[in-house]
């Protein structure tokens, strides 16, 4: 503060400079996060911006009034707001570099038609490196403010960080090495579809930060976070990244009741159990001719149906049904990923069911009841509201309120 003091000559102009300086910023918070941040939700950083600009407003207002009232006041409002002002232009640098550091090192990917730069080990490495600078400049901006400038008090500030860095490191130090673990392994990517281990939920990977992974769950329409040590002790399914060019392999389960054959004929059984199968056969290949001509749909037409007797349970027989789908593509709208996945599978049970239904398959499992007689109790003994009322007495009762013993004899 003395030094834009001595700049302009005069307390209340340098206080007004300063005052201005935060209106500008406060009213540029947006544009400053929307810049450099390639279409990502900012909603966060534009906050914390307008938060320490209205900060250091009111500070510097508060500092001004005080400078007029207390003749020996020492400006500890306006330090304590300048101190805002690094913390604040950290921030800013940092945006600036990491937009330049993404479209110099990271991965250049469409996404929902629009061209983005992604996250990569090179280009987040970058970033912890321009972290570790701008916390050292901003440490030796706040020296410089308070007047720490002896060696001893510096040192010891410096002793301080390290110390506390180091006492912490077993709880930010496992997920920023496991962060770049996912991103150099390009398993894991924005706006790539996964399913995660234990889980029958699908989620979206929304960003992979420094220290966790932001989920968008395509089936209840929220976000999710998970720490990125734990995201790579799990079994992470990518549906984005195919295995082949056939597409995503999915499969849904029946179960067909047993065929009722009465006959004691061995040829006529096997006549009907022949029947029986051609009706499954057929009502499957009418599923897979109706669907494969439908547009509504996002089964991949190259690749035919496939079906199978996978099991035969004790009530039941399953048959599995195999599809394939078209690419997913990488998108961080869950409706897209929604009516891509679940869409087509509901649209494939509706078909089931109504061939089913044309070709009389019985999808029902029967439910078999077993009912056994229960040994008869024991008929209660009729009584009287007198006679029970008779048994309530207490044996031995002649009527005198004792004990059936007589009466006592007293001394």
């Amino acid at each position: 503060m003395e030094l834009v003091e001595s700049l302009v000559g005069s307390q209340l102009l340098a206080h007004g400079l300063v005052a201005l300086l935060n209106i500008i910023l406060i009213i540029a918070a947006r544009p400053i996060s929307e810049v450099f941040n390639d279409g990502r939700n900012t909603d966060f950083q534009q906050g914390l911006l307008r938060v320490m600009a209205y900060m250091l407003l009111i500070l510097t207002i508060a500092d001004l009034a005080l400078v007029w009232l207390l003749p020996g006041y020492h400006q500890f409002f306006i330090r304590l707001g300048l101190s805002l002002v690094p913390v604040y232009g950290a921030i800013f640098i940092f945006n600036i570099l990491s937009h330049f550091i993404r479209k110099r090192f990271g991965l250049e990917r469409k996404i929902d038609d629009k061209l983005v730069y992604l996250d990569t080990y090179n280009s987040r490495l970058m970033e912890l490196f321009a972290v570790v600078v701008l916390v050292l400049v901003v440490i030796y901006a706040l020296i410089k403010i308070w007047g720490l400038d002896s060696l001893l008090e510096t040192t010891g500030i410096f002793g301080l960080i390290f110390a506390f860095l180091a006492l912490t490191n077993q709880i930010w130090a496992p997920d920023i090495y496991y962060g770049m673990v996912i991103l150099n392994s390009d398993m894991m990517s924005d706006g790539d579809t996964v399913r995660l281990e234990g889980d029958s939920s699908i989620y979206i990977i929304n960003k992979v930060t420094f220290i966790y992974t932001i989920l968008l769950d395509i089936q209840n329409n929220h976000r999710s976070l998970i720490r990125n040590s734990k995201l790579i002790n799990m079994t992470v399914e990518n549906l984005t990244k195919r295995a082949s060019i056939d597409g995503l392999r999915e499969s849904l389960k029946y179960n067909i009741g047993y065929p009722d054959i009465q006959s004691s004929d061995n040829e006529e059984r096997i006549q009907e159990l022949q029947k029986f199968k051609r009706r499954i056969e057929n009502m499957f290949t009418a599923v897979a001719e109706a669907l494969k001509d439908s547009e509504n749909n996002r089964i991949n037409g190259n690749c035919d149906f496939e079906w199978a007797l996978t099991d035969a349970g004790d009530y039941a027989l399953t048959y599995t049904l195999w599809y394939y789908l078209e690419a997913i593509p990488n998108t961080k709208v869950t409706r897209t990923v929604r009516q891509h996945l679940l869409g087509t599978r509901f649209m494939i049970n509706q078909k089931v069911f109504e061939e089913s239904i044309a070709h009389g398959v019985d999808l029902s499992t029967p439910i078999l009841v077993h009912q056994s007689e229960k040994q008869g109790r024991r008929p209660l003994p009729v009584s009287t509201p007198a006679q029970r009322a008779q048994q309530k007495k207490p044996e031995g009762n002649n009527g005198n309120g004792g004990n059936g013993d007589g009466p006592r004899e007293t001394s």
